[in-house]
């Protein structure tokens, strides 16, 4: 039967190959679309499930004085957990700068100190080891493949030895396992496995002090009821064991919480959200095109109201007309899936580049894709054969031979073709718009303010290395200030936009005892006109003012004047840039005169709000901080190859590291312009979907309307005038789905715009232009049917009449 089926199927291809061919097409950009993007769902949600038990751990993550969520909490805070909680597992890991020496050749790299229980958390694949001996001594290294191989070639690395520097020291290791290599589904990347040695109050007396965040704490669950019991009791054990830093009782100033490892992934851009959203674009994309599949096989299965009486005068059972019709469409949505795929083949390599990923197709590894292009087959293919299979197998031979009215569902048939389309052109219509503002949002962002001008600018990364002395980092400044092209050098005490930069409660005298927190920077001399920060009120350190510097970035022994970000004139209460300038501030048990206010400088992403800072400046040099140097009429490649012989000069044992911030700040815009090419390669192949069903409906109305036409020309109708009939009625779905998609599509784009503290305004111009656009599109998809058969002869039409 399936193959009475084929054959019928082929006949039918061949006589009406436009139809076919519109058939196929859609659906096969329908799948191919549908694949693609669902395979970058996949890549997004996969993120740590290589991870055995991955699902029964969780991260601490904390949030000190309503400042955020971090995945970070103090060192301490598992030795106070496991007080309370005797029979929790659990483990600690950091993640530290490091340097790997070899001969004369210094590499950086990171290490991740972990504690012993570590493999009792992360019971992570080895390639070389025993698990039950790992890191019991204090010089035991656990390195990945990658590593090994770049470290000791094919040499087999245990027992090898490996020199790492961080700390200010230097570390000899004896490597004693080796990691099987992550996937890139992965964001923990363990490339250094070391023995984590709990300082002692006098090595380090952060360690055990809340709301220093420097240690990352994993802990494994049986149940997810128990991890549940445990977070619900964080308050009450942070109130135990914390001491409060402002507010009473301590909870309300140090927040702890358990996120699922598979969940951690997604706390960044694009987010669940941002997942549902690609999803939600594949399934409707794919659904239009299963809709324009659906809509032409039934508009066309009345035409065969003929042959299904024909064959039930020969004998053809009911049963059988109905396998037949069913066989018929499912080979279809076979055939249109297979091309579909193929056609995802061919765009993987450019779609996994535009998104800066790495997705394949695996036929035979992953059951989910055999399992997504099976449903798809199934639901389109029973969608459009239901309606040929169950009703015309119904028609009466004697009923329709005999040319009684035509079983091609009247008026009510048109109608719910025309609902289809509306449906179609609505999600078309609403894509178009979602392109045009994320596409624009996703452009602005890159020409934005932000407060300081971020071209012509390089930070030194390696400039922070703890082995540096006060006096290398002077000598570095002196050098770099003296190379062509270089206008101005300048150091602060952190990277600008580094999460960790300090707080604290500063308020305006007489103000309530507790202000708002703020966070507070040491700036080096001329270190914002070296960024190019724009001064809003009053002004900027002058060295010739001795009150406007302390002796180093640490020395507040005697009250300076500071210098205050327009966000922080706003936190601390004053009106205006202006009405902040000259007065005065209380905080970290000192007073603090405000000498000017500067516009916000943006070092973070744009969806969050600029930090209130107070900056402070200092003469001296200090031990770590961040350097920056401003250059101009020199490439950039070129300068930092400069900085980098002067680095190797005067600091020949470490690496150096450096980049322009145009380049820092691309991570925090990738993920909008990943989701903006995602849906404008959604909206473009949306409306082409769109308008190949209306150019097929347009073929077939047209088609079934021939003698129509033929009678209005005979009694005097113009062929202008036939063609505006034509398309007024086909473009009459179009404008209905304008109506429906513009509140829909509002909602969407206000809602996306509403994450972002920079965003462009939303304006009607988005939707008026993918309405025009839309309309346009319709009107050529249809104009060159409507006028073929305006412009025929009536003779022709009405001969057989």
């Amino acid at each position: 039967m399936f193959a009475h089926a084929l054959l019928t199927l082929y006949r039918s291809v061949v006589r009406h190959k436009l139809y076919a061919a519109i058939n196929v097409l859609g659906l096969a950009i329908g799948v191919a679309v549908f694949v693609a993007l669902m395979l970058m769902v996949r890549f997004q949600t996969s993120f740590e499930r290589w991870i055995p038990n991955a699902r029964q751990i969780y991260v601490v993550r904390s949030d000190v004085l309503n400042q955020g969520w971090l995945p970070y909490t103090m060192g301490g805070l598992l030795d106070e957990l496991r007080g309370d909680y005797p029979q929790l597992v659990g483990t600690r890991a950091g993640d530290i700068p490091a340097t790997v020496r070899q001969g004369a050749t210094t590499t950086p790299e990171r290490v991740s100190p972990v504690d012993p229980s570590f493999f009792k958390v992360f019971d992570l694949p080895l390639v070389v080891g025993d698990k039950a001996r790992l890191l019991q001594s204090p010089d035991d290294l656990l390195i990945t493949q990658s590593k090994a191989r770049r470290y000791f070639g094919a040499a087999n690395p245990i027992g090898q030895r490996l020199t790492l520097g961080f700390d200010n020291k230097l570390h000899s290791y004896r490597v004693v396992g080796v990691i099987k290599d992550p996937p890139p589904t992965t964001d923990f990347r363990f490339d250094f496995l070391v023995r984590l040695e709990e300082p002692t109050p006098q090595e380090n007396p952060q360690w055990r002090h809340w709301g220093n965040n420097n240690t990352t704490t994993y802990l494994r669950f049986a149940t997810p009821g128990e991890a549940k019991t445990l977070g619900d009791d964080f308050e009450r054990f942070t109130d135990r064991h914390s001491g409060p830093l402002i507010h009473t009782p301590p909870h309300k100033d140090i927040s702890l919480q358990l996120t699922p490892l598979l969940k951690m992934h997604l706390i960044n851009p694009p987010g669940e959200v941002g997942v549902a959203a690609i999803a939600a674009v594949a399934v409707l994309t794919l659904l239009l095109a299963a809709v324009n599949y659906v809509n032409l096989a039934t508009a066309r299965a009345a035409l065969r109201a003929r042959e299904v009486a024909l064959r039930k005068v020969m004998g053809v059972t009911r049963a059988g007309l109905i396998a037949q019709f069913l066989g018929e469409s499912m080979a279809t949505a076979i055939f249109g899936a297979l091309i579909g795929l193929a056609l995802c083949e061919l765009a993987l390599p450019l779609f996994s580049t535009a998104l800066g990923v790495t997705l394949k197709l695996d036929y035979f590894g992953d059951p989910w894709l055999g399992g997504a292009i099976t449903g798809v087959i199934a639901i389109v293919g029973l969608g459009a054969g239901l309606y040929p299979a169950f009703v015309l197998s119904r028609f009466q031979p004697a009923a329709v031979l005999a040319s009684v009215r035509s079983p091609g569902g009247g008026r009510a048939g048109s109608r719910l073709r025309e609902a289809l389309v509306i449906f179609q052109f609505t999600i078309a219509i609403g894509f178009t718009i979602g392109m045009g503002v994320i596409v624009s949002q996703a452009a602005y962002l890159h020409r934005a303010d932000l407060g300081f001008r971020r071209d012509g600018l390089i930070e030194v990364d390696s400039f922070p290395h703890q082995e540096l002395s006060p006096e290398q980092r002077a000598s570095l400044l002196t050098a770099w200030r003296a190379e062509p092209g270089v206008i101005a050098a300048a150091q602060a005490d952190s990277n600008p936009g580094d999460p960790d930069i300090p707080i604290a409660p500063f308020k305006r005298p007489g103000a309530p005892e507790n202000g708002p927190m703020v966070s507070y920077a040491s700036i080096g001399p001329d270190f914002l006109q070296t960024y190019g920060a724009r001064l809003l009120a009053g002004r900027l350190p002058d060295p010739g003012r001795a009150a406007d510097f302390s002796a180093s970035a640490r020395d507040l022994s005697a009250n300076i004047n500071v210098v205050l970000n327009a966000r922080a004139a706003q936190v601390l209460g004053f009106r205006s840039p202006r009405e902040a300038a000259g007065q005065v501030l209380d905080g970290k048990n000192k007073q603090f005169t405000v000498i000017g206010v500067i516009g916000d400088m943006r070092f973070t992403s744009p969806r969050v709000k600029v930090d209130p800072i107070v900056y402070w400046s200092f003469s001296g040099t200090i031990d770590g901080g961040a350097a920056a140097i401003r250059y101009a009429g020199v490439d950039s490649e070129v300068l930092m190859a400069r900085l980098a012989a002067d680095w190797r000069r005067i600091v020949p044992t470490e690496p150096f590291l450096a980049k322009t911030v145009v380049a820092e700040l691309e991570p925090y815009y990738q993920s909008d312009e990943q989701v903006s090419r995602m849906l404008t390669l959604a909206a473009v192949l949306a409306v082409a979907i769109g308008c190949i069903g209306l150019y097929g409906l347009a073929s077939f109305n047209t088609a079934q309307r021939v003698k129509e036409i033929g009678i209005r020309k005979t009694l005097g109708a113009t062929t202008l005038e036939i063609l505006t009939l034509l398309i007024g009625q086909f473009l009459r779905p179009v404008v209905l789905a304008n109506l429906l998609a513009w509140p829909l599509a509002y909602l969407a784009v206000r809602t996306y715009l509403a994450g972002f503290d920079q965003r462009i305004s939303l304006s009607p111009a988005y939707f008026l232009a993918a309405s025009a656009l839309t309309i346009v599109l319709a009107v050529a998809t249809v104009c060159g049917q409507a006028l073929l058969v305006a412009r025929a002869p009536p003779a022709k039409a009405l001969r057989h009449e």
